[in-house]
Protein backbone atom coordinates (compact mmCIF):
# COMPACT_ATOMS: atom_id res chain seq x y z
CA UNK A 1 0.00 0.00 0.00
CA UNK A 2 1.30 3.47 -0.90
CA UNK A 3 0.15 6.53 1.06
CA UNK A 4 1.27 10.13 0.70
CA UNK A 5 2.68 11.87 3.74
CA UNK A 6 0.50 14.94 4.14
CA UNK A 7 2.05 17.88 5.97
CA UNK A 8 0.86 21.47 6.22
CA UNK A 9 2.83 23.69 3.80
CA UNK A 10 3.86 26.04 6.62
CA UNK A 11 5.23 23.14 8.69
CA UNK A 12 7.04 21.71 5.66
CA UNK A 13 8.65 25.07 4.85
CA UNK A 14 9.69 25.45 8.49
CA UNK A 15 11.16 21.93 8.45
CA UNK A 16 13.17 22.64 5.30
CA UNK A 17 14.51 25.83 6.81
CA UNK A 18 15.60 24.03 9.99
CA UNK A 19 17.32 21.09 8.31
CA UNK A 20 19.15 23.30 5.80
CA UNK A 21 20.72 25.32 8.62
CA UNK A 22 24.49 24.79 8.85
CA UNK A 23 24.17 24.90 12.65
CA UNK A 24 22.05 21.73 12.99
CA UNK A 25 23.60 18.37 13.82
CA UNK A 26 22.63 15.17 12.02
CA UNK A 27 20.94 13.89 15.18
CA UNK A 28 18.89 17.08 15.54
CA UNK A 29 18.00 16.99 11.83
CA UNK A 30 16.66 13.42 12.19
CA UNK A 31 14.76 14.32 15.38
CA UNK A 32 13.03 17.29 13.71
CA UNK A 33 12.15 15.22 10.63
CA UNK A 34 10.78 12.41 12.80
CA UNK A 35 8.59 14.86 14.68
CA UNK A 36 7.17 16.54 11.55
CA UNK A 37 7.00 13.77 8.90
CA UNK A 38 7.60 10.61 10.92
CA UNK A 39 11.18 9.89 9.88
CA UNK A 40 13.57 10.13 6.95
CA UNK A 41 13.71 8.62 3.47
CA UNK A 42 14.84 4.98 3.69
CA UNK A 43 17.41 5.51 0.95
CA UNK A 44 18.82 9.03 1.13
CA UNK A 45 17.80 10.43 4.57
CA UNK A 46 15.91 13.37 3.03
CA UNK A 47 12.30 14.46 3.70
CA UNK A 48 9.96 11.56 2.82
CA UNK A 49 6.76 12.12 0.85
CA UNK A 50 5.37 8.58 0.68
CA UNK A 51 4.88 5.65 3.04
CA UNK A 52 5.05 2.13 1.61
CA UNK A 53 3.54 -0.68 3.65
CA UNK A 54 3.73 -4.32 2.64
CA UNK A 55 3.71 -7.79 4.15
CA UNK A 56 6.91 -9.82 4.29
CA UNK A 57 6.51 -13.39 5.56
CA UNK A 58 3.72 -12.45 7.97
CA UNK A 59 5.31 -9.23 9.21
CA UNK A 60 4.38 -5.75 8.09
CA UNK A 61 7.24 -3.65 6.70
CA UNK A 62 6.86 0.13 6.65
CA UNK A 63 9.27 2.32 4.69
CA UNK A 64 9.30 6.02 3.84
CA UNK A 65 10.64 7.49 0.58
CA UNK A 66 11.19 10.95 -0.88
CA UNK A 67 9.86 11.62 -4.40
CA UNK A 68 13.27 11.14 -6.03
CA UNK A 69 13.91 7.74 -4.44
CA UNK A 70 10.31 6.60 -4.94
CA UNK A 71 10.60 7.25 -8.69
CA UNK A 72 13.77 5.12 -8.80
CA UNK A 73 12.03 2.39 -6.80
CA UNK A 74 9.04 2.00 -9.12
CA UNK A 75 11.00 1.99 -12.40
Amino acid sequence: MIKPIIVDKHKLDDLRQKIESPNISIEAKYAVMKKVVGGVCSRCDEIPTKILTYDVEGAQLIEKYCDKCFKKLVK
